[in-house]
């Protein structure tokens, strides 16, 4: 990898990590549905621009039915999940938890295109799961009732983008990645802007602060947009494979920006139940091998 590369790996991690600090701060003023309504319109616009711009088309005629699917069940529904999380638990908890994406991607795999489940991916799936386990339960005080179902909501969100990793897989092969970006996110808007109405936000737009604002189109602009645009480069550029090890640096950027700007400690279970989870994740992207028996 050319140390352009991993510069913009390290940038790809760093602004999809900050989501977790945008959405902490801004859901608390937006509500989660208003907040990600904002969100997906604002990057589905802004996406198609540059898409229009760099001479790409989205695709609507052949994969209509698909983006329709990713950007309500696959988007639209993991992301207000999410930042309903957020409202409650902190955002090194939630970045650490998204992690689990490829958890559920291989179980998915597994079940609907007979991906094999190899050891390798066993031992991560258990070492996730333990992860999960310490993260919760190595906590100060005993997580409550509520934090416990907000975690709960980020862990849902987690398994609706494993589903949706594999239903993107087989049901979009033919589909430009941006392309797909753009017309799943528009799909979620049109999903998402009719409920604000029933869900809006706790406080008038005109009373929520410019910091809030701010936030709100950092997690547009920054951590939607311009993060596609880099992942998919990256894709192009690098190949699948190794642009998916952002997933590991992702969680680490969550914890950080977390710490700086929000205050949130550092505990031993928070880092114990991120580097177990991020070993597990390693193992099911094939990034690193469980060690062989010697022959006999």
């Amino acid at each position: 990898m050319r140390p352009s590369d991993l510069a913009r790996l390290v940038a790809l991690a760093a602004m999809w990590g900050a989501s977790y600090l945008f959405m902490r701060f801004a859901v608390q003023h937006f509500g989660a549905v208003t907040l990600i309504a904002l969100r997906v319109l604002i990057a589905g616009v802004a996406l198609t621009a540059f898409l229009v711009l760099s001479g790409g088309e989205i695709g609507w005629a052949r994969h209509w039915r698909g983006y329709l699917f990713v950007g309500a069940v696959g988007l639209a529904l993991p992301f207000v999940l999410i930042a309903q999380a957020l409202a409650t638990i902190d955002a090194s908890t939630a970045a650490i938890l998204n992690a689990l994406s490829p958890l559920f991607a291989s179980i998915v795999a597994a079940i609907w295109i007979r991906d094999p489940l190899t050891p390798a991916k066993v031992g991560g799936i258990a070492l996730c799961l333990v992860g999960t386990a310490v993260l919760v339960g190595w906590t100060p005080a005993p997580m409550s009732g509520k934090e416990l179902f907000a975690a709960s909501l980020s862990v849902a969100a987690t398994a609706l983008y494993g589903y949706t990793i594999v239903f993107t897989k087989v049901k979009l092969r033919g589909s430009s990645p941006l392309g797909t970006a753009a017309g799943t996110l528009l799909v979620a808007a049109l999903v998402l802007v009719p409920l604000v109405p029933f869900a809006p936000p706790p406080r008038a737009l005109a009373q929520i602060p410019t910091m809030a604002w701010l936030a709100m189109l950092g997690l547009a602009l920054v951590s939607t947009t311009v993060a596609f645009i880099f992942y998919y480069r990256l894709i192009a550029d690098v190949g699948p494979v190794k642009a998916i090890t952002v997933t590991l640096l992702v969680p680490i950027f969550g914890m950080v920006w977390g710490v700086i700007f929000l205050g949130e400690p550092i505990t031993p279970g928070r880092i114990a139940g991120c580097m177990v989870i991020l070993a597990g994740c390693a193992l099911i992207l094939g990034l690193v091998r469980m060690p062989q028996r010697a022959a006999t």
